[in-house]
């Protein structure tokens, strides 16, 4: 029998240090609060050796799991895990570096507050997620969430790596942000149409 709670009782965070300072091996599976599966870690004699989120990279997925504050989570003992590509690094390297990118994304949400506009202006892109961003925007606007959820969805960037790359488009003059106050923010729509 493996152990199984909620996210709001046991943090993702605990659950990480329990597992590799008890050294155990097994899978540990987070859940959203439908119930869906949101991603797994993988342990052996307490090391990460797989993370899983969507398609993206082991050390992204570790870095998107560690966002999730509400759900729940099973961890099985498994002796015989799949062959999940590693992280290559220590719990410890991945926490630190994990808390560090959730500080940045604070401080990249209050630069780029919700709800806001996103419009391309005139320049190139840098790298090729910045890229993405120009390309998903287009010749319009696009609410700022679409375009990060845009890039999460496709599993190009995590939501750290999606506001830096529209954080430094803006610094630029690539593209200004426009924010919008809440009571004139459009209504959300799951596909939105580009906005002229």
């Amino acid at each position: 029998m493996g152990l199984t709670g909620g996210l709001e009782e046991l943090s993702f965070t605990d659950l990480v240090q329990m597992t590799s300072v008890g050294r155990k091996t097994g899978r540990l599976t987070l859940y959203t609060e439908q119930g869906e599966e949101a991603g797994e870690l993988q342990f052996r004699r307490g090391r990460i050796v797989g993370a899983r989120c969507g398609a993206l990279s082991p050390e992204k997925a570790f870095y998107a799991l560690l966002a999730r504050r509400q759900g729940s989570f099973s961890f099985e003992k498994d002796p015989s895990l799949d062959q999940i590509e590693g992280a290559g690094l220590a719990v410890e390297t991945l926490l630190m570096e994990g808390m560090w990118r959730l500080d940045e994304i604070k401080r990249l949400r209050e630069r780029l507050p919700a709800p806001s506009t996103v419009r391309l202006v005139t320049g190139e892109a840098n790298d090729p997620l910045e890229a993405r961003v120009v390309g998903y925007l287009g010749p319009g606007a696009r609410r700022l969430g679409d375009v990060v959820e845009g890039l999460l969805v496709g599993a190009y960037a995590d939501e750290y790596d999606a506001l830096e790359a529209i954080a430094s488009l803006q610094g630029r003059g690539v593209l200004r942000v426009e924010v919008v106050a809440e009571d004139e923010a459009p209504a959300r729509r799951p596909q939105p149409e580009l906005e002229r």
